[in-house]
């Protein structure tokens, strides 16, 4: 048996809304984060949900939800994250090299917990000054905002790396992978080191159209992946 799980993270702005209360309900009895897609156009090609989403879902959810800040300027709309009820708040790293220190401590001075996320293309070398202030990094596994790509595998080296700057500092924030899930990649991403998924359509909602039967079978597959 594997001596930790991988914690689940469905991308909220996937849930089917002529189903959404039904979806949002019962993911939020079982999910360990929500994941919000907060995406402008601008940094990557298409357009999602805002704050007013998150804003939507916080009396109705117990489970701490994470802005995942897919936008030119994410130090514009952290106050209305932090208002609308986001527990982390994750920008971009080339969205923040010119203030990323103000980014992070403004994130925490919300209240919130400050996370980052990393294009594949991205060096690890960039957050390596502020992993400190962190409790959260995504490793982008596929290019952000662009849907159906193939994982780009020496992503898990990044995620091995980061692992063990963790060790070796003494950190504890969480490693997060994100793009592509799918039943093949859990067993590889957990053995790199990473602690959370993000489950998009393919890894949960395209399963079955019932959200019930479809959470039972991603959940077999992480199981079936990480204790084979």
């Amino acid at each position: 048996m594997a001596e930790k799980k991988l914690l689940l993270a469905p991308s909220m702005g996937c849930c089917d809304l002529f189903d959404f209360a039904h979806q949002v309900e019962y993911i939020d009895q079982r999910a360990d984060f929500l994941h919000i897609d907060i995406k402008d156009g601008n940094y990557v090609k298409t357009y999602s949900i805002g704050p007013d989403f998150m804003q939507a879902l916080k009396p109705h959810v117990s489970t701490p939800m994470d802005a995942h800040l897919m936008v030119k300027h994410p130090q514009w709309i952290l106050e209305e994250c932090a208002k609308a009820g986001a527990a982390y708040i994750t920008p971009h790293t080339d969205c923040i090299e010119s203030d990323a220190f103000v980014t992070f401590n403004k994130i925490r001075s919300l209240g919130c917990k400050a996370g980052v996320a990393l294009n594949p293309a991205s060096s690890l070398d960039a957050i390596r000054y502020y992993l400190p202030l962190l409790s959260k990094v995504t490793i982008m596994i596929v290019d952000a905002g662009y849907a159906g790509q193939k994982v780009i595998e020496p992503m898990y080296d990044k995620i091995r790396t980061l692992a063990r700057w963790r060790k070796e500092q003494g950190l504890d924030f969480l490693i997060e992978a994100d793009g592509s899930m799918n039943k093949d990649i859990y067993r590889p991403l957990y053995e790199a080191g990473a602690d959370v998924v993000v489950l998009g359509p393919p890894a949960l909602w395209n399963k079955d159209p019932d959200i019930e039967k479809a959470w039972d079978i991603m959940e077999h597959e992480v199981d079936q992946a990480l204790n084979h």
